[in-house]
């Protein structure tokens, strides 16, 4: 039995890729049928059963950690900006109506108004409700007495969330403001106000209720539906649209008891199982407030839908049309896929003598574009270094030639065929589109300086492969200064360090600890005449000082690095030593950066030397 089930898999392996396929379709096409009642079935049993149970109450408790990180942030830029004399001496001034106030508050208010993403803005307000200062940016549509009733005001006890309502401020966007009472102390300081006292004026930050939900929701599982709601002492849903109905559910007594008899409790959260949904609570630290998440339950006729009676013949059509689509792209894609991945070995062996055109402008026309152009600047590289004589314009083009690796485009190419294999056609060609970018962008024709929008862009096609070839889901994010994007600097200098995130911080495709949600985020800014640059995720991390020494050595000792030490001497070779520095700092698991500080002025020898205008 053994023998046979070898010979069987040897035969298939030595058929040709489009018999492959074939072979793949039909096997497809028998099992379709009992795959589509099994998808039914199971996502029921699963949406209803224990697993929905369990995939929602990890969604809650990631959502509860969001909202906890946030509202720690909050809390530290709060005590920071909050807790010196010069916010006391503006404090003082607002309650004695002095009219400086306004001027002497507004470094505080914008430090608060911009401290975590989800504050929309930040105002203060006096003990006695009577006068308020916000940002120049931020007036009023009322007057202050009218934003907070005085009841509201009386049930202040400690820092204290109240429910959602429109923003006071000229905004159309709904809010939920966060309160700090304060009073002066004798030594010219501002503190929180304890119960048994009256505060002489309000931190009040007013955090934006979409963004709220927006992170609630997407820091949640993909796999269980269900809504978030902030309860209050009260049991009151903070976050709640007033001009929407709470479910029927979040009203009931039983509710209230289940909410009231877990803050009267040492644990740290529950669940209620009720008729038609689940109730998933969660305590947030350091508050009264309870994160709830509402979780429906789906029947197996909502599962199933109305199309019952037509089930069969939609799997015909759908069957028919799979057919079809899949032989086409045995012909189309296939083949021309393995046409490529000839020339690359080619190119990889040094026996590309004769080019290749397609003539077609589609992904695989790009694709095939981009070698023959990779090909001809391999070749004009080859050219230059044995015609340049400085040893540091030698090591940036034997560094730049290594990042276009052939090695890297027979892997990617493999990955698509994979893709084509299954079947999964619009994977292929979203991996083909990525790769064309990826390698237009990194030759640049053999230019050194490209704009900061393309270099951006060259690091997401690189994301973007990463995940396609390894299933993952890295989450990428930039921000870029005004003025910054058509800035020019020296290219491929981000794809190493996000290189090196991904296979040592994220353990993909290389030994370390998978990252549950692994994220990059690149920020460019700048700083009088400085371009600052940083690069960081939330991996596992490194040892900085281990990492320092083999950025500065002139050859580096560890292979985790390498990336790392080729960045910093590409730098140096092209700004100088004394105008580029690299920072590094780790927390694991939470934030390891790397910051890089350059000129903004190009030196003058990369006159003459800018990207070509088609890239």
């Amino acid at each position: 039995m053994k023998h046979t089930v070898f010979a069987a898999s040897r035969r298939f392996s030595n058929l040709s890729l489009l018999s492959k396929i074939r072979l793949v379709i039909c096997g497809l096409g028998l099992a379709i049928s009992t795959i589509i009642l099994l998808i039914f079935l199971i996502y029921y049993r699963y949406s209803s059963g224990e697993q929905a149970l369990s995939s929602a109450k990890n969604a809650a408790r990631t959502a509860a950690g969001t909202f906890q990180l946030n509202y720690n942030n909050i809390l530290e830029q709060f005590v920071f900006v909050c807790g010196t004399r010069q916010f006391a001496s503006g404090l003082e001034s607002l309650v004695n109506s002095s009219s400086d106030a306004k001027r002497l508050l507004q470094t505080e208010l914008s430090s608060l108004a911009h401290c975590n993403y989800l504050v929309h803005s930040a105002m203060i307000l006096s003990g006695d409700g009577e006068r308020s200062c916000t940002l120049y940016t931020n007036s009023l549509q009322k007057p202050p007495k009218d934003l907070f009733s005085s009841q509201e005001l009386a049930e202040v006890q400690g820092i204290t969330f109240l429910p959602r309502r429109p923003s006071p401020l000229r905004s159309s966007i709904s809010v939920m403001p966060l309160l700090f009472p304060l009073s002066l102390t004798m030594d010219e300081y501002a503190q929180l106000t304890d119960k048994n006292s009256s505060p002489e004026g309000y931190i009040i930050i007013f955090l934006d209720c979409g963004k709220l939900e927006e992170s609630l929701l997407l820091n949640g599982s993909e796999r269980a539906d269900g809504s978030y709601y902030l309860m209050d002492a009260q049991n009151r849903a903070l976050n709640a649209d007033p001009q929407k109905h709470l479910p029927h559910i979040l009203t009931q007594e039983n509710t209230s008891q289940f909410l009231t008899s877990l803050r009267n409790s040492s644990q740290g959260e529950g669940t209620l199982r009720l008729p038609g949904a689940w109730l998933i609570a969660i305590k947030i630290s350091g508050t009264d407030l309870i994160l709830l998440n509402y979780v429906p339950r789906i029947s197996l006729l909502d599962a199933l839908g109305t199309a019952g009676a037509s089930l069969l013949l939609i799997f015909l059509v759908v069957l028919a049309i799979f057919f079809a689509v899949s032989f086409l792209i045995s012909r189309t894609i296939t083949q021309p896929v393995n046409r490529l991945m000839n020339v690359v070995r080619q190119i990889k062996e040094n026996r590309y003598t004769q080019r290749i055109e397609f003539g077609t402008n589609d992904e695989i026309g790009q694709l095939n574009y981009a070698i023959n152009s990779m090909y001809d600047t391999i070749q004009q590289q080859m050219v230059r270094i044995k015609e340049e004589e400085s040893e540091k314009y030698l090591t940036q083009i034997k560094l730049l030639t290594e990042q276009i690796n052939p090695h890297f485009l027979y892997n990617t190419l493999e990955c698509i065929q994979s893709e084509v294999l299954r079947g999964d056609s619009q994977t292929a060609s979203s991996m083909i589109q990525y790769l064309a970018e990826y390698l237009r962008i990194g030759l640049s024709y053999g230019a050194d300086l490209i704009t900061v929008t393309n270099e951006l862009r060259h690091v997401n096609a690189y994301i973007k492969l990463m995940n396609q070839r390894f299933s993952q889901s890295i989450t990428f994010m930039y921000q870029v200064g005004p003025g910054l994007n058509q800035h020019m600097i020296l290219k491929t200098i981000l794809q190493p360090l996000v290189e090196n995130s991904i296979k040592h911080g994220f353990g993909i495709d290389a030994p370390g600890i998978p990252i549950l949600d692994p994220t990059i985020q690149i920020n460019f800014t700048s700083r009088q005449d400085q371009l600052i640059i940083e690069i960081i995720d939330n991996g596992s991390g490194f040892n900085v000082e281990e990492a320092e020494k083999i950025l500065y050595a002139s050859y580096p000792e560890a292979l985790q690095h390498v990336g790392l030490h080729n960045v910093y001497h590409r730098l140096v070779t092209f700004y100088g030593k004394a105008d580029v520095n690299m920072t590094l700092s780790s927390i694991p698991y939470y934030r390891n950066t790397v910051t890089i500080q350059i000129p903004m002025a190009n030196p003058a020898r990369a006159e003459g030397r800018q990207p070509d205008s088609t890239v």
